[in-house]
């Protein structure tokens, strides 16, 4: 049985484990969903309805370039449709959405590629939180026969690391487990460190709070750390949010002493130089490369407003 948008939507809106990636499928899932149930309706009403989706989508998943990025191709070919027809904008969206998904899903096929040729025989290779493109990169590695182990964070406050770890064991790959506060030992023992990212700017990308410390920590091992980012996840620095809020504190902790103020923060954004390379669908660019490769695209002013 089919969900409904407004199901999807509002998975959506709750996930606080997936990584961008996962995210982005659910919203063409979305969109999708909502131009089949939305066809029938005056145009007028499928586009508010849209543009009502994507404020709610934007607002709880704040800082992940891949749904600016889609929201952005999906309000250009809002403004390029001049049929006035309900049943023709909902086919122009829905293929919209279709294209994006494609050339995300093929990015991060050719990023894994890449991504596989640095771990190397019987490595042990450094992971953070979640990230469906770095799971891709280690699968890749597996189905290519290589033996290697992958050590893992926690990633509290929600512990994706556990998810990630399940994914992990059901290829049949030897993980080990470690609680945030004790990845220094993790570095120590790693080979390369792979990342993944929600979004990545002229001189920064964005990715789970701890990434930071890990570039550092591998920065100072001389281990290799690499961030793995197909090209929809780049932006420019200007559609980034310019602070984080702090989120749900029960998350941390139900019940700290009265006089104890708890911040909970999903987001690190890290210096480019930190990393050795970008993963990226083009092959393993340098930071400077990369960020190189941030262009000032034109932002449909729906979504500019939608970010403000």
């Amino acid at each position: 049985m089919n969900l409904s948008y407004k199901n999807i939507l509002e998975d959506i809106k709750s996930d606080n484990k997936s990584g961008a990636s996962v995210i982005a499928q659910k919203t063409v899932d979305c969109l999708e969903a909502l131009t089949k149930e939305k066809s029938d309706v005056p145009a007028n009403k499928l586009i508010a309805e849209v543009e009502r989706v994507a404020g709610e989508i934007l607002k709880a998943q704040v800082g992940m370039a891949q749904l600016t990025n889609l929201f952005n191709s999906i309000f250009v070919t809002i403004e390029k449709d001049t049929s006035g027809d309900s049943l023709v904008l909902s086919r122009k969206i829905s293929g919209e959405a279709k294209r994006f998904d494609e050339f995300s899903r093929n990015a991060v096929s050719k990023v894994a590629e890449f991504g596989a040729e640095l771990i190397s025989q019987d490595a042990f290779v450094l992971v953070h939180s979640n990230s469906r493109t770095i799971f891709e990169i280690i699968k890749k590695a597996h189905e290519e026969g290589k033996s290697f182990q992958v050590i893992q964070s926690e990633s509290r406050p929600i512990c994706e690391g556990r998810a990630a770890a399940g994914e992990l064991s059901k290829l049949g790959i030897q993980s080990i487990y470690l609680f945030d506060a004790a990845i220094g030992r993790g570095i120590e023992r790693a080979d390369v460190v792979l990342l993944g990212a929600d979004s990545l700017s002229e001189n920064s990308l964005v990715n789970k709070t701890g990434t930071k410390a890990i570039c550092l920590l591998a920065k100072e091992a001389v281990v290799p750390c690499y961030a793995a980012c197909e090209s929809s996840k780049f932006i420019p620095q200007k559609l980034r949010p310019k602070k984080e809020q702090s989120r749900d504190p029960n998350e941390v902790w139900e019940d700290p002493p009265p006089e104890t103020t708890i911040e909970n923060y999903y987001f690190d954004s890290v210096p480019l130089d930190l990393f050795t390379g970008i993963i990226t669908e083009e092959g393993v660019l340098t930071p400077s490369d990369a960020g190189g490769k941030i262009s000032s695209k034109k932002v449909n002013s729906k979504l500019r407003d939608l970010l403000k």
